[in-house]
């Protein structure tokens, strides 16, 4: 997926390669803004929706992982993301997420 990092000054994008690949496998990026990068181990709730994915459709589903989390007494630190699946040209079968990171023994 398409993993949407949502900040209330900015915003970035990140794309996940397949297992496959390593960080030197790559192909280094032209723009020095792109970077390449491991990221670490997490565990995350998530929640799946259908559809195009509005700023206020995705807002009304973070409001939905807070409440399920919330009345499951789970908690979970940092910020919200959405995961889009396919592109923007398909108009049927959309799926996408909302993600966050949540606190979990595994005792």
């Amino acid at each position: 997926p398409v993993h949407m990092h949502i900040g209330d000054s900015a915003s970035s994008m990140s794309f996940v390669m397949p297992s496959k690949y390593s960080k030197d496998s790559l192909p280094m990026p032209i723009n020095s803004d792109i970077i390449i990068k491991t990221a670490d181990q997490e565990y995350a709730a998530a929640l799946t929706f259908g559809g195009f994915a509005s700023n206020e459709n995705i807002q009304k589903h973070i409001e939905l992982l807070k409440n399920a989390l919330k009345s499951q007494n789970i908690s979970h630190d940092g910020k919200f993301r959405y995961l889009g699946y396919n592109p923007p040209y398909q108009l049927l079968g959309r799926r996408n997420e909302i993600i966050v990171n949540i606190n979990w023994n595994e005792e």
